[in-house]
């Protein structure tokens, strides 16, 4: 998990945004300090959470069939089905 807080005092940029199947809004964002070289960014600011999403571009969280949609839950960010860290 990335501290939420530190992220945001860094102004990530934000590639893009979702609303997931869980109603959670989803900011995809890059990563503030190591770029396009570190994995997509998953924030959500309602629950003030912050995970590597696993992916270096947004296309398949992004897609209408949302196999690799990214929640979280119970404090873990998941993409589609997996949980990202154990």
């Amino acid at each position: 998990m990335i501290n939420y807080k530190k992220i945001m005092s860094l102004n990530p940029t934000v590639y893009d945004r979702l609303v997931n199947t869980l109603g959670q809004v989803i900011e995809l964002v890059e990563h503030p300090v190591h770029g396009d070289e570190a994995m997509v960014v998953c924030i959500c600011h309602e629950l003030e959470l912050a995970d590597y999403s696993t992916f270096y571009e947004t296309d398949d969280m992004m897609a209408d069939h949302k196999e690799y949609e990214p929640a979280f839950i119970d404090g873990d960010l998941y993409i589609g089905q997996f949980k990202v860290r154990d």
